[in-house]
């Protein structure tokens, strides 16, 4: 079988979406031939035609949605090739639109988002996969960096936008009578959330840095708690498996997606807006002895088991004959 992903960003930026594609690249590439593009038009380049004319049937699996889904519907119409696409963009007109394209398979990342997909279009195939956490990458044995932050250290990871709500965090951290904060990521409001952090917080209790997505363990394994408050449209939320694979309890908006993931190794705030209750729960986090629930937590992510459930969902669209 031979595999083509459609990932615009690809090498220049380091969201879920781009991790997921490395992650289940790699892991499907020890079975499958399996290739990454940055665009539709690259599936007509000399180097693409001559790998999908080898043997096999071919799945184009597409990642940014809207006019790179519809090209590749209609280029899977002409050659054959079998589509999937996923719930990257969460519940609403994004993805509206893919089940709308009638893959041949649509990957749900939650419950949420299966039984919302399952109501926009009963009429294809669609199943629920969540993303895997790479547990030899995040884990609590790699050694810490130093951090000039005092404790308790309270870490977020996110591209800096608006429905992140990273400045609900730094509210709640600022009402805590000690400790500090550490944001991981950049983004377009991240002059907005540096002027935010430093009136509120000061050098000694906010930090901000851009760091690789290879390096992050070492920042996670150097806090305490795990935040990030991001609205209920989001569509998964890879990061929060990632701060549990490290052991590391997190505190998130209360809805059925981040139940989901966290269960019982973590706390959620009904409303971010009310930073009082935040810094609340923050505080109760922070002073709890969670034992090894978070990393407990993030092992049924393992993506080992995920790629599993890939490899039998591919095949199964392509039928018995794609080895």
């Amino acid at each position: 079988m031979k595999i083509v992903f459609i990932s615009r960003y690809q090498g220049k930026a380091e969201r879920g979406v781009e991790n997921y594609a490395d992650g289940l690249a790699w892991r499907l590439g020890r079975k499958y031939q399996v290739k990454i593009l940055t665009s539709f038009w690259q599936l007509f380049s000399k180097q693409t035609v001559a790998f999908q004319k080898r043997p096999g049937l071919k799945i184009i699996y597409p990642l940014n949605g809207y006019w790179q889904s519809l090209g590749c519907r209609i280029y899977t119409w002409l050659t054959g090739a079998k589509l999937v696409l996923g719930g990257h963009a969460g519940t609403g007109r994004d993805d509206r639109w893919n089940l709308f394209m009638f893959p041949d398979l649509f990957i749900a990342f939650s419950g949420k988002g299966y039984n919302w997909a399952k109501q926009v279009n009963p009429f294809i195939k669609i199943v629920k996969i969540p993303h895997g956490v790479n547990l030899e990458k995040f884990n609590p044995d790699v050694k810490p960096t130093d951090l000039d932050l005092e404790r308790p250290r309270f870490v977020t990871a996110a591209n800096l936008v608006p429905y992140k709500r990273v400045e609900k965090t730094i509210k709640a951290v600022a009402r805590l009578k000690k400790g500090s904060l550490l944001i991981l990521g950049d983004g377009p409001l991240e002059k907005k959330i540096d002027e935010l952090g430093n009136k509120l917080l000061g050098p000694h209790r906010y930090l901000r840095l851009k760091v690789p997505h290879d390096q992050m363990t070492k920042y996670l394994n150097a806090c305490d708690v795990f935040t990030l408050v991001s609205e209920e449209s989001e569509a998964f939320g890879l990061v929060y498996l990632e701060a549990l694979a490290c052991n590391l309890t997190v505190v998130a908006t209360d809805d059925s997606l981040r139940r989901e993931l966290i269960g019982d190794a973590g706390l959620f705030i009904k409303n971010p807006e009310d930073s009082q209750g935040y810094a609340r729960a923050l505080e109760v986090a922070a002073n709890t002895d969670w034992g090894d629930k978070p990393v407990k937590r993030a092992k049924k992510f393992d993506w080992e088991k995920t790629a599993g459930k890939y490899l039998e969902e591919f095949g199964g669209i392509c039928g018995k004959i794609a080895q």
